[in-house]
């Protein structure tokens, strides 16, 4: 979701929300105890069910509004348990809170947080001087109303807002937006001056030409934006930023800064450049008048660049350092002004240019300039402020929320920005939102509640009614560098190499969207990343994943293929899971999935049952209904029959108001899909009976069934633990020492036993005869490596154990295809490898025999000191022959003992594995 995305760059900015600690090595320290599993008092499990209810149906209002039509009223209970969940609270008292934030906060207020607020307000308030200005300049708008911006927004969100420490003023971003979308949108009555013979002048700027009526686009686009999101709030309707992926929002951010970065290049350069949304028309612009560089210029903005770039990794270091970067954009306009202001040839020869004059006061009341006629002219620059605004200020309000652990609601957060940009636009403001740079400075120096954000927009009121007139000699290359030393974090080229590395399809989005926002400008460039990312929703909305599940052998537990590789499939019955909910796009796509997969079947394994497990399944709509009852038409007409497992509550009701249970049959719903199976199982085999008479059976009328229970069989899993591997034997008729047979073939292969489990699975059949068979159920971990068992492990594990249970009859928990010869050989080999241990400690006494016989008469001492490499060599056979019987013998002793008592070098681990397989 875009969410992420702005999430993404907010942790790169502010850093991550919280240190990882090593919980798993941390919890393997503490002494084992046994914990219960507690009940929680029925009081209390009523309240946190009607809690949680409530928490559902705000999260869908349109529901909620439905039974508030239906006179479905709140409870006298229900509104007990609001009043507790809420403290008590008088309802007046209550929405006040709500609705301003700030009360709640301020009631916990002391005078060291009080101090911290001011300092952080204040260094935010500094830093925001130069940089409402630059971004002014980006809206194509005048200085002062990028001060006017800083000023009155901040001061409504530090009332409304939730997050404490979000620091609320112009963008770079939004302000891109704002010129790309309000460029040139005057018509000739508007703007005179930018028209010749009816037609705009090429090359001219109607922000430069016609600042006033500009100014009240930007003012009306601000307030169109704040009716937006405060209207998105009332409705709920903060969710559908989430469609904006990942992917096409990072690429889209990425290409806007580099626009942003090479409009202010003219001011760098020292030569006017005319402004373009496109960034190759930009850059071609560019490259045409290269000759006209004003050096002087150049090299001042390029060391202004510099410096700043430089006082923000060094300010990464903390410490001292951390009050370096947001004080150095201040220290940069002071000298630079300072610079100018004392060398007049740089003004007067070398035509370094500055701001000039600034109006003093404060900001002005600009409800007159309001002009609804422009609404529908600055509609799509309005939508495209909202969406990106909204988007960038929750990303960076979340993540500072959960590093200092408290909770913020993005409605609340939604409807502060909105009445921000609805109370600035009457105070002659263009749109805002939050700011990554400024928000990370507020956190970094302390900010503890939202009287910072007051705190900044005193500081702002203060320049304006009495420091503007020292910006008149602040030069624009160094507002130029500040916003280029802004935006060059927001260019993820390192988002696309891990796009690159983690899956192509994303990093193709991403290089869309960035290559559409550069070629094709801003609020084209937004409109592909909407695109793109509807296009994704829905491709994956109506081509859900439909995962194919199989058993594992001696469990009634039913895995997908792909994620359990040591699994069996049930003969003639076609299990599987529709991953997502089904309505009127996604419920062909299923049953021409469906139809598909019993054709390929049809010669392997002929489907005359299919299991559907229903869990993601939360709703089907009317469509899904009618497509089901053709699904289940269509394989009838086969003799095929299809059984639902695991139905939820909402699509049960569904499909029996639609009368679809009572067409199909209650009797193929089934609680699990265990249960499905061994109905379906039974049908076929009553079918089988019966076969003398099918009219019974297809017409789904009572028949006698028989029982269905697994035979003997051994299976594995790799999932179901985090650190070992299941085993699970079954068995038909339970042996009274087969518990001890199977800890045998265990300990053979060198596996430890964490957990075992044996379950008596008594059955009575026909006659009275009860048929005493077990499951046996085994949680181990190998000693030769750590961590879960090997492919080549279980291969051999599952022969033996199938030796050991007697079946003769494997069917699908036979071994694999592969050469149990070479799965036998790989073995040994890991075997003799992981014993080196054991062959160091052989080579060592070699060596002290070594010398007791050069110390000693032969006759005498051989015979001593080699009788502990002996024995030694003997449990290395004894490891051999019992861990694998099959490659043992005389001739394989003789060999490894003879050649490592002969020679030494041959008790090297490596000799001693190579040797092995020639005796095989």
């Amino acid at each position: 979701a875009m969410a992420v995305g702005m999430h993404a760059v907010a942790s790169v900015q502010l850093g991550a929300c919280f240190e990882h600690g090593d919980v798993a090595s941390a919890l393997e320290r503490v002494p084992k105890r046994p914990v219960e599993i507690q009940a929680l008092p029925e009081e209390r499990s009523i309240a946190a069910a009607g809690i949680l209810q409530e928490r559902g149906m705000q999260s869908r209002p349109m529901g909620r509004y439905g039974k508030m039509l239906q006179c479905k009223g709140t409870s006298a209970d229900e509104v007990k348990l609001s009043v507790a969940g809420d403290g008590g609270r008088h309802p007046v008292r209550r929405v006040l809170f709500q609705l301003l934030p700030i009360l709640q906060v301020m009631t916990t207020l002391d005078r060291h947080m009080f101090r911290l607020d001011v300092i952080a307000g204040v260094t935010v308030g500094i830093m925001a001087i130069p940089q409402s200005m630059s971004y002014a300049s980006i809206a194509g708008l005048p200085f002062e109303y990028g001060l006017y911006s800083a000023c009155v927004p901040p001061l409504v969100y530090a009332f409304l807002g939730q997050s404490r420490q979000l620091a609320v003023g112009p963008v770079a971003m939004v302000s891109l937006l704002v010129e790309a979308g309000l460029a040139n949108t005057l018509t000739e009555e508007e703007c005179p001056e930018s028209f010749a013979n009816g037609a705009l002048r090429p090359g001219v700027h109607q922000s430069e030409m016609c600042p006033h009526e500009y100014a009240k686009l930007a003012i009306i686009t601000a307030a169109l934006a704040g009716v937006l999101q405060i209207a998105a709030r009332v409705l709920k309707m903060q969710f559908l930023v989430s469609f904006l992926g990942h992917p096409v929002t990072s690429g889209f951010t990425s290409a806007a800064a580099i626009i942003i970065g090479t409009s202010q290049l003219k001011f760098i350069l020292g030569y006017n450049l005319a402004k373009s949304e496109f960034f190759v028309v930009t850059l071609g612009n560019l490259f045409a008048n290269i000759s006209k560089t004003n050096y002087v210029t150049l090299g001042l903005g390029v060391a202004w660049v510099v410096f700043l770039i430089l006082c923000k990794r060094l300010a990464r270091r903390g410490g001292k350092f951390a009050m370096i970067g947001p004080l150095a954009p201040l220290a940069g306009c002071i000298v630079g002004s300072l610079l100018l202001l004392a060398c007049a040839p740089l003004r007067e020869r070398f035509d370094v240019s500055y701001v000039g004059t600034v109006p003093s006061g404060l900001f002005p009341v600009s409800v007159d300039r309001w002009d609804f006629h422009y609404i529908p002219r600055v509609l799509p620059t309005a939508l495209s402020a909202c969406l990106i605004g909204y988007m960038e200020s929750i990303a960076i309000g979340k993540n500072l929320a959960a590093k200092h652990d408290y909770d913020i609601d993005a409605g609340q957060e939604l409807f502060a920005l909105g009445v921000a940009n609805l109370v600035g636009a009457v105070f002659s403001c263009y749109p805002v939102t939050g700011s990554f740079s400024r928000s990370a400075v507020s956190n970094a120096t302390g900010a503890k509640t939202q009287l910072a954000g007051l705190t900044t927009s005193i500081v702002m009121m203060c320049t304006l009614l009495f420091l503007t007139p020292l910006f008149y000699y602040m030069p624009n290359f160094v507002l130029a560098a500040i916003v280029i030393s802004s935006v060059i974090p927001l260019v993820a080229y390192e988002e696309a190499i891990k796009l690159w590395r983690i899956k192509k399809q994303d990093f193709i989005l991403w290089v869309t969207a960035f290559m559409g926002t550069l070629l094709f400008g801003v609020l084209f460039g937004i409109a592909i990343a909407v695109a793109l990312s509807l296009i994704i929703v829905i491709s994956e909305s109506v081509r859900p994943q439909i995962a194919i599940l199989w058993r594992i052998p001696g469990t009634t537990i039913y895995r997908p293929i792909k994620q359990e590789n040591n699994g069996t499939f049930v003969p003639n019955v076609f299990i599987a899971r529709i991953g997502s909910s089904m309505y009127f796009a996604n419920a062909s796509f299923i049953k021409d999935v469906l139809m598909a997969y019993v054709a390929d079947l049809e010669e392997v394994n002929r489907t005359e049952y299919i299991v559907l497990e229903m869990t993601p399944v939360v709703s089907v709509d009317s469509t899904a209904v009618h497509v089901l009852q053709d699904v289940v038409n269509a394989f009838r007409t086969r003799g095929v029959h299809i059984a639902f497992a695991m139905v939820g509550n909402r699509v049960e009701k569904t499909i029996r108001k639609a009368k679809l249970q009572e067409f199909i049959g209650e009797q193929w719903f089934f609680p699990t899909v265990n249960e499905a199976v061994l109905f379906c199982l039974r049908h076929q085999q009553a079918k089988r009976e019966l076969r003398s008479d099918t009219s019974a059976v297809q017409s789904n009328s009572e028949v006698a069934l028989s029982s269905v229970r697994p035979g003997d069989e051994v299976g594995f899993s790799n999932d179901l633990h985090h650190a070992c591997t299941a085993i699970f034997v079954n068995l038909t008729q339970d042996a009274p020492a087969a518990a001890f047979r199977i800890m045998a073939v265990l300990g053979k292969h060198q596996l430890a036993v964490r957990r075992a489990h044996i379950e008596a699975t008594d059955e009575e059949h026909g006659g009275g005869e009860i048929a005493a068979g077990a499951k046996h159920t085994y949680f181990v971990r190998s000693t030769r490596h750590p961590g879960k068992l090997l492919d080549w492990e279980t291969a051999a594990l599952r022969e033996d154990l199938l030796q050991v249970i007697g079946s003769d009859a494997q069917g699908g928990t036979a071994a694999p295809a592969w050469d149990m010869h070479e799965a036998r050989i790989k073995a040994l080999e890991h075997a003799l490898v992981a014993e080196r241990s054991g062959q160091q400690r052989i080579m060592d006494r070699l060596a002290t025999c070594a010398e007791r016989v050069e110390a000693a008469p032969l006759q005498e001492h051989t015979d001593v000191a080699l009788r502990p490499v002996l024995e030694d060599a003997a449990a290395a056979e004894g490891f051999v022959a019992a861990s694998f019987p099959a490659l043992s013998g005389p001739a394989v002793a003789g060999q490894v003992v003879g050649a490592g008592l002969s020679d030494p070098e041959a008790q090297r681990p490596d000799q001693f594995v190579h040797l092995c397989p020639t005796a095989m």
